[in-house]
């Protein structure tokens, strides 16, 4: 059996001069497209609205008003959305 003693010992303090964690790290930035209910969408050449998405284990779907069906997410296009990725 493995000697787990080490994780339960208290973690090494810091220094007074040395902060724990940087006073402002620099946020996560990523691109991604952000699917919503009324986001207007490009299908197959044609403008499609989004209803709702399904996500389920290994799928995204996507749920079009116009064509009354799901389509793989992956086949629907949406310019990619900014987002910051921050605790605060």
């Amino acid at each position: 059996m493995k000697d787990e003693s080490a994780f339960l010992a208290p973690a090494p303090a810091h220094g007074a001069d040395t902060p724990a964690t940087p006073a402002h790290p620099d946020p996560t930035i990523v691109h991604l497209p952000l699917y919503r209910p009324g986001t207007l969408v490009s299908y197959q050449g044609q403008t499609c609205s989004v209803s709702h998405v399904v996500v389920s284990r290994s799928d995204l779907k996507v749920y079009l008003r116009e064509l009354g069906q799901a389509v793989d997410a992956a086949k629907v296009y949406l310019a990619p959305t900014r987002l910051v990725l921050q605790r605060q």
